[in-house]
């Protein structure tokens, strides 16, 4: 056994400890002795711990992954026998172990071994690669290293074998997994067997530093330290056995192992549940399922949580308390936790080099939503200094300086970097800007240290100094964090350019070809002739981050006007659609939120090989190539500031991307157009926001909503009367275009046979012998669909309705990306009975699942070439969802955009979606270029949004109704693969276009007799 330790020795100096020496700086003898007393440290080591809880709990559940339950005895004795295991491979006390695992019971347990040998795991994040880890070697030396086979797409063991010949100390790899000449994990399984552990001030572990420039620094944890650290945040957080943790952030973040996280959910007898992503498609069902009680996240996180929220519906009742940390939690988001997911919120100001700060549980509101709370221990002392290091006054803001039970007293090995990082009297210097309250509480303002905080991304700021400085144009340069409300920050250039001054766009574009990723491009440009400078010389960053300061020539804001809302917001956005006030409108529905563009300030479109931008009658070109390489670099040239564009993409736009011949396309149809829109509302239940750029154009939308609000109170719905009297009857959705429709799907199953391609999606075109009333349609047809996202067009030429199934692909302004393939189709109906059974068969069906699965694999390889390594996943995989009159297979996959790819090359490479081209994309596309009669145009395309932030969504033009000059038309397509027959995708057409067929309202006059269908996809 190992007993680590024993209780009634008093522990030697810390110098002639395990682990310590030159190292690390140890604490003072008297601070030893007073944390000792005081009861701060105990006698027990880490590694002990495990053996006390199987003592005390057994059988009780301790830990939950993907893989299944673990007890409080299991947990003790896999410890035990991976101990031994790695004992027998040479791992002794005071070595150093890289641990990089996801979110497992495998993480505790490897940790726990190492602790009860008296070995350090150095705990690195999954999403860390070989240029952080060769530094981490270097450094620490360490002689093995465990790792996952394969996480997120992403294989670790190419990478531990390069690390392991370049650095003589590696001597093992150790995978948990498929390990090939490697050691297997779950082989180190030895008989326990006695040894002398560790001391509990030895050190336990070594966390990484939040640092952004060369390789993390290394932070040395004591058994003793890092018990009381989660010992005491588990107290104050009123953990008990009956808590429920889910580790939502990587295990191997200080915030999710001990602050309380894991450790400290385990020293009470609670239950730990292992999330291997953060995002609410796989945490919301775990919270749901396990009952979990409280969770921590980081605000980028909690912005995503709050948007889904905003259509889910998962049960999230037993959520007590949500921890937000690692970034400030702005008021705003911080006020919206409570109602969007029903529990309390406590703020964390906290680092891995020790100190933490809560907001208490019985802190009024305003303390939890406006603060970052206060030290966790009576022994936590804090210095707010100024540069000059002299406290400074009362609530007047400085740098955070801080000692105490749990705050280090240096890095690892790190002797230079100390001399600046601590003051000779033993204070972390922080870098943090804080300001401290009369009532104790502090608020974070900013940061001291030189990096921008960007939706969770880094920016180390001198490095993108550098870079701009080595633009010829560019005599000097200043990059600047600025508050954001949605990024918590964003970036700004401020240059000094003694010719002429470089756009933005062209900057960008510079940036982009030094290899710069897509978030540390700045936000924002601003010039000066000269830097303003602080009384000692220095150049005055705040004088220049001042909202009034300079910012890009020209760029205004919008005007804004926010106004409650007494009405519903669907029928609202339809009548302000078709109110006249401009010819063009375009409405977009997502979580909750009705987006309504009028008019046209400026317009982006590709066409020719190049991208345009008509703003004011001017126009400039960028060349685009074959894709979208140009639309980025153009979107800063806008002279806006908060913009946000609308959208539209043809399916034959996918044939440019592919390389095939675009001659054939749509007369008159851009494949790919967006415009900025002269006035804006944007509508949700209770509140309207009006934009517009010019007063007069707010004036002008706001009498428009005005009028559309009373039409609403009056009529009910604003066009109630017309809708019923010019309802159209369904009829011909199965007998038109039947007969060639299956000839063309027994064409394609033939091509299939030769192995021209996989999967073709095959539709048909239904027209209608009437004219429609647009805007009465889509509300009719909304309020009998459940769609993903819903769209209304209104122009002079082209009108359209639909409601999306899927979306195509999304991106959030920190890079995250996420498409939701759909396939495999079943009628839906109000026989709840049928339904469930037809559920079923979905799953059952061997033509549905085979047709779902190639298309979530592409759709996995697809999101690979353009997503940070090992970050691409399937978090939600082949669920049914009811999509107004069918049912479908659906997954849905996520990711962050690596290196410098941006939003529009994720959407050139998920376009068109696989749901309504095929596999191969290039040869289901020629396909069907061939085997349908024309142009799809806007069908099977996209209807999106992309704003100033760096977002975009993208909706599947499917379950929709077209309108232009010639007529109106309905049009619905089927998945042809291998087990298909003609008569089944017929079947599938039909199903989908009754849909939208039951929503459809004539135009007021009559004019032919009806010849009417529908289609819902």
């Amino acid at each position: 056994m190992f007993p680590g330790g024993t209780a009634a020795r008093r522990d030697p100096p810390r110098a002639a400890q395990v682990g310590w020496g030159a190292d690390v700086v140890p604490w003072p003898a008297d601070l030893v002795e007073r944390y000792e007393r005081q009861g701060y440290w105990g006698r027990e080591t880490l590694g002990e711990l495990p053996r006390r809880w199987a003592a005390v709990h057994g059988d009780r559940c301790a830990i939950v992954d993907h893989r299944g339950p673990t007890s409080y005895a299991a947990l003790d004795g896999r410890v035990d026998r991976m101990a031994s295991g790695l004992h027998a491979l040479g791992v002794g006390p005071g070595d150093r172990v890289l641990v990089q695992l996801p979110n497992t019971a495998t993480f505790v347990v490897t940790c726990f071994a190492l602790f009860r040998l008296g070995a350090m795991p150095i705990l690195v994040m999954p999403a860390q690669r070989i240029n952080d880890l060769d530094g981490l070697c270097k450094l620490a030396e360490p002689v093995a290293f465990v790792v996952q086979d394969r996480f997120l797409g992403f294989d670790y063991r190419p990478m531990a074998e390069e690390l392991a010949k370049r650095h003589g100390s590696l001597r093992h790899v150790v995978v948990d997994g498929e390990a090939g000449p490697h050691h297997r994990l779950e082989d180190l399984d030895d008989p326990p067997l006695r040894n002398t552990g560790p001391r509990p001030g030895d050190i336990a572990c070594l966390l990484l530093s939040g640092g952004t420039t060369g390789t993390p620094k290394l932070i040395p944890r004591t058994h003793a330290d890092y018990a009381y650290n989660a010992r005491a945040s588990a107290a104050l957080c009123g953990l008990s056995a009956e808590s429920v943790y889910l580790a939502a952030l990587p295990a191997a973040h200080n915030f999710t192992f001990a602050c309380p996280g894991i450790l400290g959910t385990l020293l009470r007898g609670g239950r730990v549940v292992m999330a291997r992503t953060p995002g609410g498609d796989e945490t919301f069902p775990l919270i749901a399922r396990e009952k979990v009680t409280f969770t921590a996240l980081v605000p980028a996180l909690v912005d995503l949580w709050l948007r889904q929220r905003e259509w889910d519906t998962t049960d999230l009742s037993s959520l007590q308390l949500l921890q937000v940390g690692g970034a400030r939690l702005m008021p705003d988001m911080a006020r919206r936790i409570g109602p969007a997911l029903g529990c309390r919120v406590q703020q964390v100001l906290g680092m891995a080099e020790g100190l933490l700060c809560y907001t208490r549980l019985d802190d009024s509101e305003e303390v939890v939503i406006n603060t970052q709370g206060r030290p966790l221990s009576p022994d936590d002392e804090v210095r707010i200094v100024d540069a000059a290091g002299r406290d400074v006054p009362p609530g007047e803001p400085g740098e955070l300086l801080t000692r105490g039970p749990y705050t280090i007293r240096g890095y690892y090995r790190a002797e230079r970097h100390n001399r600046t990082a601590f003051t000779s009297d033993g204070f972390y210097r922080s870098g943090d800007l804080v300001r401290r309250r009369a009532d104790g509480n502090l608020v974070v303002e900013g940061r001291i240290k030189e990096q921008i905080n960007r939706a969770g991304e880094k920016i180390a700021v001198a490095e993108i100094e550098e870079h701009l400085r080595a633009h010829p144009a560019v005599d000097d340069a200043v990059l600047l964090g600025v508050p954001d409300p949605i990024l918590g920050e964003r970036s700004r250039a401020v240059l000094i350019a003694g010719g002429s001054r470089p756009e933005l766009a062209d900057l960008h574009a510079f940036l982009r070809d030094r290899g710069l990723a897509r978030h540390q491009l700045p936000d924002e440009l601003g010039f000066v002739s000269s830097w303003p400078l602080t009384a000692v010389g220095k150049i005055d960053k705040k004088r220049l981050a001042d909202p009034s300061g300079p910012r890009v020539a020209g760029a205004s804001a919008f005007r804004e006007e926010t106004i409650p809302l007494a009405v519903p917001p669907l029928p609202l956005a339809a009548l302000l659609a078709e109110s006249g006030l401009e010819e063009r409108a375009m409405v977009y529905e997502r979580n909750g939120e009705w987006s309504v563009g009028l008019g046209t300030l400026a317009e982006l479109r590709i066409e020719d090989g190049s991208v345009r931008l008509l703003v004011d009658g001017s126009e400039r070109d960028w060349p685009a190539a074959a894709g979208m390489d140009g639309v980025e670099a153009a979107l800063p040239a806008l002279p806006w500031r908060g913009w946000r564009a609308y959208g539209t993409a043809t399916f034959e736009l996918a044939r440019r991307f592919q390389g095939l011949d675009t001659t054939g396309g749509t007369d008159g149809e851009v494949p790919l157009r967006l415009f900025i829109p002269r006035m804006e509302c944007r509508l949700r239940e209770g509140t309207a926001v009006l934009r517009a750029v010019e007063e007069g154009d707010l004036r002008r939308v706001r009498a428009a909503f005005d009028d559309a609000c009373r039409r609403v109170m009056e009529e009910g719905n604003g066009m109630a009367a017309r809708r019923h009297a010019c309802r159209l009857e369904v009829s011909a959705v199965e007998t038109e275009d039947a007969g060639p429709y299956t000839a063309r799907v027994a064409a394609a199953l033939s091509e299939i046979a030769a192995g021209h391609y996989t999967k073709v999606i095959l539709s048909r075109r239904v027209p209608l012998g009437r004219r429609l009333d647009i805007a009465a349609s889509y509300l009719a047809g909304r309020e009998i669909n459940q769609p993903v996202r819903s769209f209304l067009l209104i122009g002079p030429e082209f009108q359209a309705a639909g409601f999306s199934p899927e979306t195509v692909v999304e991106v959030d302004a920190g890079g995250s990306v996420s498409t939701q393939p759909l396939a495999g189709t079943r009628a839906l109906d109000a026989d709840e009975t049928g339904n469930a059974a037809r559920a079923r068969e979905l799953h059952a069906d061997p033509k549905e699942v085979a047709e779902h699965a190639v298309s979530v694999r592409l759709a996995f390889e697809e999101l690979a070439s353009v997503c940070a390594p090992g970050s691409v996943a399937v978090v939600e995989f082949m669920e049914v969802r009811r999509r107004g009159a069918v049912q479908h297979l659906a997954s849905r996959l996520t990711g962050r955009l690596g290196g410098t790819r941006d939003r529009w090359h994720a959407f050139q490479t998920l376009f068109p979606a696989v749901t309504a081209s095929g596999i191969p994309k290039r040869e289901a596309v020629e396909a069907i270029g061939r085997l349908e009669e024309g142009p799809r145009g806007l069908y099977a395309g996209c209807v999106l949004l992309a704003d100033d932030d760096g977002s975009l969504d993208a909706a599947l033009v499917l379950r929709s109704v077209f309108q232009d000059r010639g007529g109106s038309w309905l049009q619905a397509g089927a998945g042809v693969v291998a087990l298909s027959t003609p008569e089944r995708e017929l079947r599938e057409t039909c199903e989908k276009l009754s849909g939208v067929a039951r929503g459809l309202v004539a135009a007021p006059d009559p004019v032919a007799a009806v010849h009417s269908a529908g289609e819902r996809e």
